[in-house]
């Protein structure tokens, strides 16, 4: 046939088009390959010749005659796919045309943009062509080379494209074109060591050694490219983190050797990728210091991208994610102040960006994103009211996604943790009912997630959180039977998912929380007794894997503070002071680590019961003390501007009511009161000691 393959594209992937023929028509194929037998025959050093429509219709009289002539005379159709290209007539017709010779098997979908899928979607990017039903009435997704960013990569995805022309096995081509790599870094190293002694002889060569030197860096470059994105990739797959820093400590050192006229765009781009890759390991290494260097630098030539270039979309979304990456690296280390600067930045890139494409709903929901950071923030400064109003901006916008987009489960599912995040704060600032309801919305929409795929474990796991906090707050309001019914659900979907899989131990996790809370809800003394034994026994379990987990110690502290409650109940003096010794001990690490609210409410309940267990057994010092304690951090304010978090005034009035201050106790039990909340047993009013 006269053409090796026809490239089939709409006018707004014109670029993709130019430069994919480019690289097919100077590609060489590698020379053990050459001769061998591919799938549709003998290779040859190069693919061949290829026609691109629009740059060959000027040729000949009749365009649909032309066209047509030249997908019969081709080897192979690409489709270039994109939104754009899905919703052209013209593709989705040369599609048809080459599918009706027969050529199914012979096409190829190159993806630049969009979203690859077969659901209808303002953002799929096959034609329609592509996904129409067979025969039998099956929709096969086509399979495609993705050369987005977040998908192969322009270079992978060129590589597939090349070995399914060749028909070969793309890891076999991939090998070899990292062999001829490798042999062009020794060629170039070869190469500038002959140019420097024929530099200094010939000067008359002058011009051709520039040419020369442009053409290595330029494989210099390509090379480096493959270092940064798909060589950092693999080690990383495969667990060799050591060679993964080698690569970027050498990629580092080259880029430092650059003289400023050298940056082209490619080499800025290359940097900035590195450079947040960098940041990205070093952080999870805890190196917060070495992450912020790198995220730093990143920055700086993401900047530099942006500015040459403000209406680029994927230059400003470049920006944005150095800008969020050094507000969290600051968030990290309690600069609170620096975190808020940088991730107001990020926001407001995020609004520009969805700005820019309100049909993009990737960099829409980058304001989403925005919006939580800043609530995580005001949140951890005590800011409940302005991180409860920013969390409701937040879940309006996947509330109007998901309205448009019904059947995105992730979508969903993002929306159902916005939910949940704002019941939370509810919870912080004692809005008990609107809390309620929050949790409801999240498990609704959970439970039509695990409705449309009910294999799905991550939706499973993810309802089992659902009912746990909606349960807090129908325990909270009084309704210990809804309470109950809830974590019954809970407990059984944890049980199944632990039975599904028994070494997950996440999975563990959540089912020694559910038996545990069973516990706490317990009707009799019997029952009570033989949840908290099985929760203690899994969490025990978990830990033995995670030692050092601060969510596993918080559960053991609030199991062993539980089961002293229920021991001095049944009068069990040694079993009681036993139990609160552990929860205090527990807890107090917990605290002595880091003094966030929730390990702060934690040890303070913990001591209030330590100080019940030394009263109820004469040891009044002891108990003075440890309700002293226990109000003293009940009472210390996060924010004076603030009133104190909803979450401590049961456990601060009950302090005060042991230490026979009822007066001072009186303004909180009234918040309490006015938010509904029903305590397991009345406020004791009496004088303590």
């Amino acid at each position: 046939m006269k053409y090796c393959a026809f490239i089939s594209y709409c006018r707004g992937d014109a670029a993709a088009a130019k430069w994919l023929l480019r690289k097919l028509e100077t590609y060489r194929v590698p020379r053990r390959l050459v001769g061998t037998q591919g799938t549709h025959g003998p290779i040859q050093r190069r693919l061949g010749t290829f026609f691109r429509d629009r740059e060959e219709l000027a040729a000949g009289d009749d365009l649909g005659a032309v066209v047509r002539g030249a997908l019969a005379d081709s080897e192979a159709l690409i489709v270039i796919c994109s939104p754009a290209a899905a919703r052209s007539n013209w593709v989705n017709a040369e599609v048809e045309a080459y599918q009706r010779l027969g050529g199914q098997e012979r096409i190829f979908a190159f993806v630049v943009a969009g979203v690859p899928g077969v659901a209808p979607s303002p953002d799929n990017c096959f034609p329609r062509a592509l996904i129409a039903p067979d025969a039998r009435g099956k929709i096969r997704e086509p399979l495609a080379a993705d050369a987005r960013r977040d998908g192969d990569g322009r270079h992978r995805a060129f590589t597939k494209l090349v070995a399914g022309l060749l028909g070969v096995d793309y890891d076999m081509l991939a090998r070899r074109e990292s062999q001829r790599r490798i042999r062009r870094i020794t060629a170039v190293a070869v190469a500038s060591l002959l140019g420097m002694f024929v530099a200094l002889g010939l000067a008359v060569t002058a011009y051709v050694a520039r040419n020369d030197a442009a053409r290595r860096q330029a494989q210099a470059e390509d090379i480096m490219g493959f270092m940064v994105d798909d060589l950092r990739h693999k080690l990383t797959a495969v667990g060799r983190l050591d060679l993964m820093r080698a690569v970027d400590d050498k990629a580092t050192t080259y880029y430092a050797t650059l003289h400023p006229r050298d940056l082209t765009e490619e080499v800025l781009e290359q940097q900035a990728r590195l450079l947040v890759g960098i940041g990205e390991e070093r952080t999870k290494e805890g190196q917060q210091d070495a992450a912020l260097s790198a995220f730093r630098e990143a920055h700086e030539r993401s900047q530099t991208l942006y500015d040459r270039d403000p209406a680029n979309g994927h230059r400003l979304f470049d920006l944005a994610q150095t800008e969020y990456w050094i507000g969290w690296v600051a968030f990290q280390q309690a600069r609170y102040d620096e975190a808020g600067v940088w991730l107001r930045r990020y926001r407001d890139s995020a609004l520009r960006l969805a700005a820019m494409d309100r049909n993009n709903l990737d960099w829409q929901m980058e304001v989403a994103y925005g919006y939580q950071n800043l609530a995580i923030l005001d949140e951890k400064l005590g800011r409940y009211a302005s991180a409860q109003q920013t969390v409701e901006r937040q879940l309006a916008l996947y509330r109007r996604w998901i309205a448009e987009r019904p059947k995105d489960l992730s979508l969903r599912y993002q929306a159902a943790n916005a939910a949940s995040w704002l019941g939370t704060l509810s919870l912080r600032l004692g809005a008990l009912h609107d809390a309620e309801d929050d949790f409801a919305e999240m498990v609704d929409a959970l439970k039509l997630n695990v409705a449309a795929e009910p294999a799905n474990t991550e939706w499973q796991d993810a309802i089992v959180q659902g009912f746990l906090v909606l349960a807090d707050a129908q325990e909270q309001l009084g309704r210990r039977s809804e309470a109950r019914a809830s974590i019954d659900q809970a407990n059984a979907i944890a049980g199944s998912l632990v039975a599904h899989d028994p070494a997950n131990n996440e999975w563990r996790l959540t089912l020694a929380t559910s038996v545990w809370r069973q516990a706490v809800l317990a009707r009799t003394p019997a029952e009570a007794a033989e949840r908290l034994d099985t929760a203690l026994h899994l969490l025990e379990t978990v830990q033995k894997v995670q030692p050092g987990s601060e969510y596993v110690t918080s559960h053991l502290a609030g199991v062993w503070n539980t089961r002293a409650k229920l021991a001095l109940a049944h009068d069990s003096p040694s079993d009681a002071q036993d139990s609160a010794a552990k929860a205090v001990a527990a807890a107090q690490k917990l605290w002595d680590g880091a003094h966030s609210e929730e390990f702060r409410v934690l040890l303070a309940q913990s001591t209030l019961t330590a100080g019940d267990v030394a009263a109820r057994y004469r040891d009044r010092e002891s108990a003075r003390a440890a309700w002293e304690r226990a109000r003293d951090l009940l009472e210390e304010a996060a924010n004076r501007a603030e009133p104190l978090p909803f979450t401590r005034l049961e456990c601060l009035v009950n302090s005060l009511y042991r230490l026979g201050d009822m007066d001072a106790a009186e303004p909180y039990r009234k918040r309490l009161e006015a938010a509904g909340f029903v305590p397991a047993e009345p406020f004791a009013r009496t004088a303590g000691l």
